[in-house]
């Protein structure tokens, strides 16, 4: 008499860090370079006249929104057909453009001005 204890386990998948393909993310930070740039500006502009929380806010309501397309077209492209380009050039460019709006953020707005935010100490 056998007992079936169900079907065989599977293999654990590789750690995240081990998935990452390093290549993809340089040329795509490298990319976003120029794209970066005139979202930089206008986030430089609104700091110098108005206000680094209205800055800050300008920066993250678009980058949390591209987040957003980013994490639906990078689910689409892995659940679509491997024939199809369409939802893989759709998650490429969104995350061009995630990277890009990340980028002008860390270029426009420096990290210790979000702790003077959170905080209200000054340097």
């Amino acid at each position: 008499m056998t007992i079936d204890t169900g079907p065989p386990e599977l293999p654990p998948d590789p750690r995240w860090w081990r998935r990452i393909r390093w290549g993809y993310h340089a040329v795509m930070c490298a990319c976003a370079i120029p794209l970066s740039g005139p979202w930089a500006w206008v986030l430089a502009h609104v700091r110098a006249e108005t206000s680094l929380t209205g800055a800050w806010v300008m920066a993250v309501i678009p980058l949390a929104t591209v987040a957003w397309w980013d994490n639906s077209a990078r689910i689409q492209a892995r659940h679509s057909d491997p024939d199809l380009w369409g939802p893989r050039v759709r998650a490429t460019v969104a995350r061009l453009a995630l990277y890009a709006t990340a980028e002008a953020t860390a270029l426009a707005l420096p990290l210790y001005s979000l702790v003077i935010i959170l905080t209200g100490v000054r340097p």
